[in-house]
């Protein structure tokens, strides 16, 4: 039997819970919009404001969105900002003469960049880059941040993949959408790492999603802290989304395609590339999502082929070095 303690400190903040709860008696299966249950676990709310305080965005970041959002910027306002922060100008015209674009021409400037990618692209790119920085220095002794990012970059392939695929504008919003998928379990693992280990553990004995025995333990998943913290970033909206209902993505108000792009690039992912198991993956897709995007056993292989063929590379231009 495992209970909680009445008192903990997350990152420099103290909290008092509430009454000590045994973690099994909390457990029972319930729809996700029911989160009727009593938790002793900071609540998301208190998770957001530890991690608003620790990982946060660059300036340079923000002043981008600004100039993104004006419809009458100039290149040059782009170009200019991004050359306050050399470590990011470096990486970003690294991933534009890299594989990952293909293109022709070699960039050699920031304007060039802007010029042959768009806006919109390098703003995804800045997001992928600066929230790789923000968490490159996390330190949990019960997480390999390598193997994070790997499995982060693996679905943000597949992602891209598919997009690609079915023709969906924004490409490059989609690999981000998938880069960013699991960040919740990120913030999780740094300051509850013991509730997420139980929940995990749970979850693997009784055959559960992972999402419903966090809202039965937690009152939420890492799914929707994930968004919160998206949002916290002013993240555009449908990135939020994508990563909100990663787990339930018929559920999605709008844009249902693109969270399904997102549930089958976390499906997917850590799959070993062999033909009993990625068949296996693939049956555990609901039929809805199949239908609407118009997958087969065949796709899903070689969507996995696609995606690790060109994670070594990817992994190497995403986290600073």
């Amino acid at each position: 039997m495992c209970a909680f303690v009445d008192h903990f400190t997350v990152g420099e903040v103290d909290f008092v819970s509430k009454p000590t709860l045994n973690f099994i008696s909390v457990l029972k299966p319930m729809n996700l919009a029911e989160k009727q249950v009593e938790v002793s676990s900071p609540s998301i709310d208190q998770l957001m404001t530890v991690s608003s305080r620790m990982y946060s965005m660059p300036d340079v970041y923000f002043r981008l969105q600004e100039i993104i959002a004006d419809p009458e910027a100039p290149i040059s306002d782009l170009s200019d900002a991004l050359m306050t922060d050399p470590g990011l100008t470096a990486r970003l015209l690294r991933i534009s003469n890299s594989a990952f674009y293909g293109l022709q021409q070699k960039v050699d400037t920031i304007s060039r960049a802007v010029q042959v990618l768009g806006f919109n692209s390098v703003s995804e790119l800045v997001i992928a880059t600066s929230v790789s920085n923000v968490f490159i220095d996390s330190d949990s002794s019960a997480l390999s941040m390598e193997s994070f990012w790997m499995a982060s970059v693996e679905r943000a392939l597949i992602a891209r993949e598919l997009a690609k695929k079915m023709r969906l504008p924004d490409q490059e919003r989609m690999f981000v959408g998938g880069l960013l998928l699991d960040i919740g379990h990120l913030v999780m693992q740094e300051h509850i790492p013991e509730e997420l280990t139980r929940a995990r553990e749970y979850a693997a004995a009784n055959s559960m999603p992972l999402h419903v025995v966090e809202v039965n333990t937690l009152g939420f998943s890492a799914a929707e802290l994930g968004s919160a913290l998206a949002r916290h970033w002013q993240l555009p909206d449908a990135l939020a989304s994508q990563i909100l209902y990663q787990d339930t993505p018929e559920q999605a108000p709008e844009n249902q395609r693109e969270a399904m792009v997102m549930h089958v690039a976390k499906n997917l992912a850590g799959t070993p590339p062999e033909p009993e198991t990625v068949r296996m993956a693939y049956d555990a897709l609901p039929a809805a999502v199949t239908e609407a995007l118009r997958l087969d056993v065949e796709h899903y292989e070689q969507l996995l082929a696609d995606a690790l063929g060109g994670l070594s590379n990817t992994l190497d231009l995403i986290l600073p070095s």
